[in-house]
Order: C-alpha cells, then sequence, then structure tokens
C-alpha cells in the first residue's frame, strides 16, 4: 500500500510563472492524478522514455496535463527531493512545455519515495519535423520556420540562464518540439532534474535522435545544445528527415560549399516547398549559422544569444523582402485620365 505525500509549494516564486495562461504550480493528490488517467489506464499512455513513462489526462477542472512517472532507483524520503522539486517549479515558460505540478508516491512502511509524477502542460502531438520533413500534411512556411527555431533557441535560453543553476545538455531533438494551435514552438523533453536515466544516457554519450557514436560532443554543456540546434536548423532547411549522425557531417559541408556559390545553387538544395519564398539573404544566414552550430570544434560554435540574433536577423531581412516584393507586384489600374 502507497500513500501520497504533501508537500508545500508556496516558496515558488511569482517571477518564474511564465505565461499568465498557465495556472500556479502546486502539489497534486495521487487520486487526482489517478482520476485525470482513468488510474493511468492503457489508453491514456503515450510513451516511454529517458524521462518516464508519460500519460495524458483531463482535470476535474477540464484542464489537459501530461504525466510523467519516474520510478526513484534509491530510496530516500520526499525531503531530498525538494531541491529538485523546487528547480522543476520554475520551468514555466512560453517555449517549454511547462511544469504544472508534482506529487510524490511513497512507501507506507518507511515513507521512501518509491515514484515521483511531474505534471506538465499538454500540448498536441504535432511535432516541428511533421511541419517541415513529414511525408503527409501542409509543410510551414519559410517565415513560420524561422519563427519556429526562434522560438526553440529562447526556450534553450532559458533553461540555460533562466534558472540557477542551469540545465544543459538537453539532448535536443526536432521530434521533441511540439507546436500548438497557435504554431506557438514548445520544446517538450529536456534535461529534467530527477531523471536518473537522462543523466546516464547523456554520460554514456547516446543521442536517441541520431544514431551513431557522438562522445566528442558531451565536452562543453552550453555547445552541446548549440550541436543540436544546428541539426534542427538543417532539417528546417533541406526539408528532410535527417536520421543518422554521419548525414550531419555531410549536409553541412554541402550548405557550407552551397554558401559560397550563386543563390540559384542554394535554392537548389532548400527544401523545394520554401525555396521560392525565402529572400537569398535571409536564406544565407539560416545557412551560416546552421554551419557554425555544427562544427567540429566547440570553441567555433556561436552563443545561444548569437545564434538568436542571427535568426532575428534573418526573420527581419525576410519581412522586409516580403514587403518590397508585394510592393513590387502591384500595379494600380489606369486611371480614366490615362484612356
Amino acid at each position: 500500500m502507497v500513500i501520497l505525500y504533501y508537500l508545500f509549494a508556496g516558496y515558488i516564486s511569482e517571477t518564474m510563472k511564465m505565461g499568465a495562461s498557465l495556472p500556479p504550480y502546486r502539489t497534486f493528490a495521487l487520486d487526482e492524478l489517478k482520476e485525470a488517467t482513468n488510474n493511468f489506464d492503457s489508453s491514456c499512455f503515450i510513451s516511454e522514455g529517458p524521462h518516464g513513462q508519460i500519460y495524458k489526462g483531463v482535470l476535474s477542472d477540464g484542464m489537459h496535463i501530461s504525466i510523467r512517472g519516474l520510478k526513484m532507483r534509491k530510496r530516500h524520503s520526499p525531503q531530498t527531493y525538494m531541491h529538485h522539486v523546487e528547480m522543476i517549479s520554475k520551468l514555466r515558460h512560453s517555449h517549454l512545455v511547462s511544469a504544472l505540478g508534482h506529487a510524490f508516491e511513497c512507501n507506507q512502511d518507511d515513507s521512501c519515495v518509491n515514484s515521483v509524477f511531474l505534471i506538465f502542460e499538454f500540448v498536441p502531438n504535432r511535432s516541428l519535423r511533421s511541419c517541415v520533413s513529414g511525408s503527409s500534411g501542409e509543410k510551414i512556411s519559410w517565415t513560420q520556420r524561422i519563427a519556429a527555431t526562434i522560438g526553440v533557441v529562447k526556450g534553450i535560453q532559458f533553461l540555460h540562464t533562466g534558472i540557477v543553476p542551469g540545465l544543459y545538455s538537453n539532448n535536443l531533438k526536432i521530434t521533441d518540439i511540439v507546436l500548438d494551435n497557435n504554431l506557438n514552438v514548445k520544446i517538450s523533453s529536456y534535461n529534467l532534474p530527477l531523471s536518473s536515466e537522462n543523466k546516464r544516457m547523456i554520460s554514456n554519450g547516446t543521442y536517441p535522435g541520431l544514431k551513431g557514436n557522438v562522445q566528442a560532443r558531451i565536452k562543453g554543456e552550453d555547445k552541446n545544445d548549440v550541436y543540436d540546434i544546428g541539426v534542427i536548423l538543417l532539417e528546417i532547411i533541406l526539408g528532410r528527415p535527417i536520421m543518422f549522425h554521419n548525414e550531419v557531417g555531410t549536409l553541412k559541408d554541402l550548405l557550407h560549399v552551397s554558401i559560397k556559390t550563386d543563390d540559384i545553387a542554394r535554392r537548389s538544395i532548400v527544401d523545394p516547398a520554401v525555396h521560392k519564398e525565402c529572400s537569398d539573404e535571409s536564406l544565407m544566414t539560416m545557412m551560416e549559422i546552421c554551419v557554425r552550430c555544427l562544427s567540429d570544434d566547440l570553441t567555433e560554435r556561436p552563443s545561444v544569444e548569437d545564434i538568436l540574433w542571427n535568426l532575428q536577423f534573418a526573420a527581419q531581412v525576410q519581412n522586409s523582402w516580403k514587403r518590397d516584393s508585394s510592393d513590387h507586384s502591384y500595379s494600380p489600374a489606369p486611371s480614366s485620365r490615362d484612356t
């Protein structure tokens, strides 16, 4: 028989509640989670991965949530996990699938924690990959792709600097970037505190999104995330799924060569769905920052702030180009004095 420990969550800073639409972070009763998932019925099961088993559920007030159940390898009291829970309570940002609360499931005999349930907002599972390189469905535009990458980088920037200590080596994958109904980007999987499986995976140098040994990437914490941003940019530009690590170097070299060629050659490698609608300056900026992110030399990879500046510049020149193109294409009807 198990009991649920309740922890007081009043320590949460109001300044960390990113997004007025989210309810305050709180502790949940285990019975609430059981009711929301019909006692964790298989019909509510989403997936199982480095962050434990994930279920979807609906609270009594109608709010949709996702629940991540983590089995604890070592037996500790709930107080031992207070620091981790406090960090998780601060993971609230418009470009993260944000934390809403937690629950502890404890052993009745010694009150040690058996499982930790982390409750997050639920975002429909429409991945960024399906919107840029999926085989079905309408692909998002070049302007929307730039906006999506800006959202991803802002989310990573928050993980690095918005909480103390920052969360690095987030094993970022394009399949873990989801879009809501308004095409707002959210990172659904990142380096959660308490996830021993995730930490073990990082220390082993594995990378589920790309098959192959990438131990060389696990050297500079922030630069690992920069590399992963580069892989996402590569897929966004080319419009094709990248499944193997050895593809990245080849495609990076292709981009590097195309930067030095002419506009026609550059566009020949870009996703055909968008290659006619992007300005050359915008495309060049995206390609250049992508190549820099994927540099084998960690010291040559840009900072997250540098990436963000370049993406915002790409968005700006793209918008200016679209306005100019629209103005030039407009031809007013002749007036009566002209006929």
